[in-house]
């Protein structure tokens, strides 16, 4: 054959490979595959690239290898042309493919045999077709037999589940007859009531019932009317107590509707009723609590509507229950609503509000003196749906507390008295003798019109300080940062600082909480504390002011200086009237400081040691 004719056969060759529409493959002496066209790709689910790596063996069905391999044989050893058989192909994607196959063995010019030559046909879908149709005709001929079998072995799976389930139920499963006579009933019978099982048999599962549960049960005509019905109950022990029953009972019904049998499953629920009973009973006694409390309770939505309100709110502020309930809370005076809002937020946040002394409004318009509380409420979840208040009124304690307040400014007052006596006395006395030496015409005028003007001064300065300490206790409060009130006075003071060669140095925190104070009166403390400190340090020194907060309710103030300090025995006697270590001093300064910061409910502390300095420390409520 020229060269010319077999290229042309070849290209033929390549040309029915690549495009024959049945599967081809071309394997090596030892299984390996050499090329593959399109079509076995496609049957097979593998790539050529990737059938390229297999071997014809890798993806034959094991049953199917032993013959395969037996044909082969025959066609190398010449005993046969080619082969043909059935046989099964794993897909790549695990899948059988039932394929007919055709095998012959490749010869070249010189007679030798380098590859076999196989055509693959897909006949999975006849094979299936087979396999369908075999299984119908064999489930035509068996099918009698073949029901009557799996209906046995149904229903004796059926009654060994039953008997599974009934022997491990924690329930207890009852079967009784149409007139409730028991005929089956499992074991959980003798872990929950305490009978053996064949103590009921026999019997009806109703005579075991509370009397009144049973009066009840009647009253529904549940055997009568209903298939399927739930119901608590109590059911006797054999010990002779009650035990509380949930039981679900089905009425098992014939061709013609005739109850044949009654199903019932009863579980103990006898922990749970009592915690229902004991939840049941604790609201009953907070709806008592609430509703005979003395003080004033309500509880408003997260939109400050009422959703209830006890008969002690209506009292206190004159409202009826049937005008208040899904209306907004109308307690609040109109110049507290943006205070009231603030609580709210607070609360509605998870913070409890307690003891808060304020003004509430009531129906007719006048106000009243309450201390309240605000606490969160939360659903199931945890979420905050709501804001429970109660408050009472305070108006006897506020007349009683300013009856006190008035008996010790009388007291004080008496205090006052000596001492104005004895302090403004003094000047006095030597403006009189300075008049009467003028009047003698002593020549000295200058200087006694000096000493006069003096005294003079030091009478004003004790009246002011008086006035301060009668003024009221607060006149207009408002929410401050203590950092810019501060830096006002040090402002204020700086000259003074830096004559008497002293460094004042501020050391706040950074994340500080307003205070809720009289802006004036506490500029007053801070300058009175301030003073002090420079007057106490003649040499020079250095004021250092701390402010920092002690926990999420109180701010700290420190006035430190390095001064002369004050003895132990003078420290015990601070804050009384007119005593002062001072040469012009006329001991109201620390009584007045003190009267302000415990009008804003705050304390003041001194810590002193002699020679080494002094710290006064002042405490403060945050306003959150």
């Amino acid at each position: 054959m020229s060269i010319d004719q077999r290229l042309i056969n070849e290209s033929l060759f390549i040309q029915a490979f690549k495009y024959a529409p049945i599967g081809m493959v071309l394997v090596a002496l030892n299984g390996r595959f050499l090329k593959a066209n399109p079509a076995i790709c496609s049957i097979l689910g593998y790539t050529e690239l990737e059938l390229s790596t297999l071997t014809f063996q890798e993806i034959t069905h094991p049953e199917d290898l032993v013959l395969d391999l037996q044909f082969m044989t025959e066609l190398l050893a010449g005993e046969r042309d080619s082969y043909q058989m059935e046989k099964r192909y794993f897909h790549k994607d695990g899948r059988i493919v039932w394929s007919l196959l055709a095998v012959s063995l490749a010869q070249d010019e010189d007679g030798h045999s380098p590859f076999f030559v196989s055509q693959i046909i897909d006949i999975s879908d006849r094979k299936q077709a087979e396999i369908e149709l075999r299984e119908k005709e064999r489930l035509l001929h068996e099918k009698d037999a073949h029901y009557r079998v799996s209906m046995m072995i149904h229903l004796e799976q059926v009654h060994e589940l039953y008997r599974i389930i009934s022997d491990h139920a924690l329930d207890i499963i009852t079967i009784a007859s149409p007139d409730g006579v028991t005929r089956h009933i499992s074991p959980a019978v003798r872990n929950l009531l305490g009978y053996d099982m064949d103590e009921i048999v026999g019997k009806r599962m109703l005579d075991l019932w509370h009397p009144e549960d049973l009066l009840a049960l009647d009253e529904r005509c549940l055997l009568k009317y209903s298939d399927v019905d739930m119901f608590i109950c109590r059911v006797r022990h054999k010990e002779g107590h009650y035990v509380w029953f949930e039981t679900t009972v089905k009425m098992i019904r014939n061709e013609i509707g005739d109850v044949e049998k009654i199903v019932a499953v009863g579980r103990d629920i006898t922990k749970r009723k009592q915690a229902e009973d004991e939840l049941c009973a604790t609201k009953e006694r907070l709806e008592s609590f609430i509703k005979n409390n003395g003080d004033a309770i309500w509880v408003i939505d997260r939109d400050e509507k009422i959703v209830e309100a006890n008969a002690a709110f209506g009292k206190l502020f004159q409202w009826k229950s049937d005008e208040i309930i899904h209306q907004p809370l109308p307690i609040t005076p109109p110049s507290l609503v943006d205070q009231t809002r603030e609580l709210h937020e607070q609360v509605l946040s998870g913070q409890s509000v307690i003891g808060f002394e304020t003004l509430r409004l009531r129906k007719d318009g006048t106000l009243v003196d309450v201390s309240t509380t605000l606490s969160p409420i939360h659903d199931t979840t945890g979420h905050i749906i709501g804001i429970a208040g109660t408050c009472h009124d305070i108006t006897e304690k506020k007349q009683a507390e300013q009856l006190l307040i008035n008996s010790e400014k009388l007291s004080i007052a008496g205090q006052l008295a000596a001492g104005i006596a004895h302090e403004i006395r003094n000047p006095i006395t030597a403006i009189k003798g300075f008049i009467q030496l003028m009047k003698s015409g002593v020549s000295e005028k200058k200087l006694y019109y000096e000493i006069m003007s003096s005294e003079i001064e030091r009478i004003e300065m004790i009246l002011s300080e008086l006035l301060i300490l009668a003024k009221p206790q607060m006149i207009h409060s408002d929410r401050k940062d203590i950092r810019n009130l501060l830096a006002q006075v040090t402002t204020l003071l700086e000259s003074q600082a830096i004559l008497n060669n002293v460094e004042i140095i501020t050391e706040c925190e950074s994340d500080l909480s307003p205070i809720l104070c009289d802006q004036n009166q506490l500029k007053q403390v801070c300058i009175n504390f301030i003073k002090n400190a420079i007057e106490a340090m003649p040499l020079g020194g250095t004021l250092l002011i701390q402010v920092n907060t002690r926990n999420e309710n109180c701010l700290i103030l420190r006035f430190i200086d390095h001064g002369c300090g004050i003895p132990e025995h003078i420290l015990a006697k601070l804050g009384q009237p007119f005593y002062t270590t001072k040469e012009k001093g006329t001991g109201l300064g620390f009584m007045v400081s003190k009267k302000i910061i415990e009008s804003h409910h705050g304390t003041v502390s001194v810590f002193s040691k002699e020679n080494e300095g002094t710290t006064v420390e002042v405490c403060l409520p945050t306003f959150s």
